[in-house]
């Protein structure tokens, strides 16, 4: 499984687009995301605001990079791991686990301003995003290697189903106000939802 955007990217101004990251991210668990400016994240990373707009159109582009830090660290961090699991279903909740864990980390306001209704990238109908297509990969090598999806469904049917589930976990962990363990619930969610869902 490979993630050929990330991997591509020139590693210095990936470097200087993930400290600028970090640095967002840490402005806004102090002082929440509505009350950063560009100015504040440029000093605190030590870099131009030039720097930074070569790096992301608008602080809201800070949002989008979620998907390719994902990518990076899922690649980095469990990839090799998670593959190397004989059993789909474990595959399936130990992705869906870590994503939890990375959306924790990320924090509470981050992650109410990432998932939002207005974030076209969260609609699997209108783009792939790469929670998406993890597993739908997972599934189709499954698929390939003779696991039989029940009803005649696709792997793209039930990775649909799989995001739209986990997005509920993540929406209730974010009116809870981050109170719940987040990871542990959908372990359980969906370790009772795959039997229907596959």
């Amino acid at each position: 499984m490979q993630f050929p955007n990330y991997e591509r990217k020139d590693p210095k101004s990936l470097e200087i687009k993930t400290r600028i990251f970090h640095t967002a991210l840490s402005l806004i668990k102090e002082s929440g995301y509505d009350n950063i400016t560009v100015r504040m994240i440029c000093d605190k990373a030590e870099v131009s605001t030039g720097m930074f707009y070569r790096s992301f159109c608008a602080k809201e582009d800070l949002l989008s990079f979620y998907f390719d830090k994902m990518q990076g660290d899922f690649t980095i961090q469990v990839k090799n791991t998670i593959d190397a699991m004989a059993d789909l279903e474990e595959q399936l909740i130990a992705f869906y686990a870590w994503l939890c864990n990375f959306t924790v980390d990320l924090g509470l306001d981050f992650s109410r301003q990432f998932f939002s209704g207005k974030n076209i990238g969260l609609n699997t109908e209108l783009f792939q995003n790469c929670v998406f297509s993890v597993t739908n990969r997972y599934l189709e090598k499954a698929v390939q290697n003779g696991f039989i999806i029940s009803d005649g469904r696709t792997p793209r049917d039930a990775s649909k189903d799989m995001c739209v589930i986990v997005k509920g976990v993540i929406f209730d962990w974010l009116a809870h106000e981050g109170s719940c363990d987040m990871s542990e619930y959908c372990i359980g969610l969906l370790r009772r939802c795959l039997k229907s869902i596959l």
